[in-house]
């Protein structure tokens, strides 16, 4: 039986979501970001693609919305990201939703969020406590960022594939 390790990344898509934005309308947004992210990683070697949602308020994804410059009818922002194979799916959403808390926090900490107030709640597997430290250091110790030089490489052409998507539609 073999325990090689799985040294492809799996990509997240991230979705920082208006929690109050209507069903078929974050259907539809979603659709588009996974379309872009399957186009972005084609004919490359990945261990999977999902998104992960992480719901804010609407006061704070209006002041993410007006940062970004994006316009009324947007419901949610999504950004790729590469994790480690290994995860498992709790701990891959976890992973998912802190990456995304992190964008964030920068933005809340130099005052880009017009001082709206982050209520962030983090779909953390049973057992694990909720403060962002200690769920940093539960993911580092699961190896979340755990990547190859193959991996990386994989997801450098990824993302630089996602961002000319991005900047074509804009």
């Amino acid at each position: 039986m073999s325990t090689e390790r799985d040294a492809r990344p799996f990509i997240v898509v991230t979705a920082i979501l208006d929690a109050t934005a209507r069903a078929a309308a974050i259907s539809m947004s979603h659709g588009d970001a996974m379309e872009r992210a399957l186009a972005a990683s084609a004919g490359l070697p990945i261990a999977g693609l999902e998104i992960v949602e992480l719901p804010v308020t609407p006061q704070a994804f209006g002041a993410l919305r007006a940062h970004a410059g994006l316009g009324d009818g947007a419901v949610a922002v999504y950004d790729v990201f590469p994790l480690s194979a290994a995860l498992d799916a709790p701990v891959r959403t976890v992973a998912g939703q802190f990456l995304a808390a992190e964008v964030l926090w920068k933005l809340e900490e130099i005052g880009l969020l017009s001082g709206v107030p982050l209520n962030l709640k983090l779909a953390v597997p049973r057992g694990w406590e909720r403060d962002p430290k200690s769920i940093h250091e539960k993911l580092i110790g699961a190896g979340a960022l755990e990547l190859g030089a193959d991996a990386i490489e994989t997801f450098r052409a990824i993302k630089t594939s996602w961002d000319a998507a991005a900047a074509q539609a804009a």
